[in-house]
């Protein structure tokens, strides 16, 4: 199977947040926050307000790849990863 060259690779913690503050399309959404930006996630089989499966990894740090378009993240497979530790954690 080829890969896709448009499939990225992101690490990051899934957060639920506002987006679109102040549009019509203004709505808390479950987002991908990373090193690079924060991005909506979407799976393509999911529905695109309403993802039990990625409610589920609201609060967990994962590595995730799929497809970026715009500030869209289509994600096709995560791992959870541990979270990060801030300076002075053992």
């Amino acid at each position: 199977m080829k890969k896709d060259k448009r499939t990225r690779t992101y690490i990051g913690d899934v957060v639920r947040q506002p987006f679109a503050t102040g549009s019509k399309s203004e709505r808390p959404a479950i987002m991908l926050s990373t090193h690079y930006g924060d991005f909506v996630m979407r799976r393509e089989e999911g529905h695109p307000f309403l993802d039990k499966e990625l409610e589920e990894l609201i609060g967990k740090r994962i590595r995730a790849s799929g497809i970026r378009h715009r500030h869209a993240f289509i994600v096709q497979k995560w791992v959870e990863v541990p979270s990060r530790r801030t300076k002075g954690q053992k």
